[in-house]
């Protein structure tokens, strides 16, 4: 059974307006090969399936908790939990850093 006739496709723009990213963004991922579209046709047209919302949606997380690009698409690769807590232990002083850097600049404000 042909698979295009049985699962529904989104262009990189609606896909990229679902995701509520631009389609550069979507762009990017392909090329650092982050999330693939499903297909992409004989114009180079890609095309999303509905089901990589998901991963989209775990991409983006991964990313709201600062995790660099790089570190999340090793993780997609392998995605375990022991590479998960990896990756968290790794980040942590990162976001201990940043913390300091957010309360020295607390403490600036409310002393102006």
């Amino acid at each position: 059974m042909d698979k295009t006739k049985t699962e529904i496709y989104l262009s990189t723009g609606e896909f990229a307006r679902l995701c509520g990213v631009n389609k550069r963004t979507l762009f990017h991922y392909d090329d650092i090969g982050l999330l693939k579209p499903a297909f992409t046709d004989e114009k180079g047209y890609r095309s999303y399936s509905h089901r990589q919302f998901d991963v989209f949606l775990l991409i983006h997380g991964l990313k709201e908790l600062k995790f660099p690009l790089k570190n999340v698409r090793e993780y997609m690769d392998n995605r375990t939990t022991r590479h998960m807590i990896d990756m968290a232990n790794r980040e942590l002083p990162n976001i201990q850093r940043e913390i300091e850097k957010l309360q020295g600049i607390r403490r600036m404000l409310e002393e102006t």
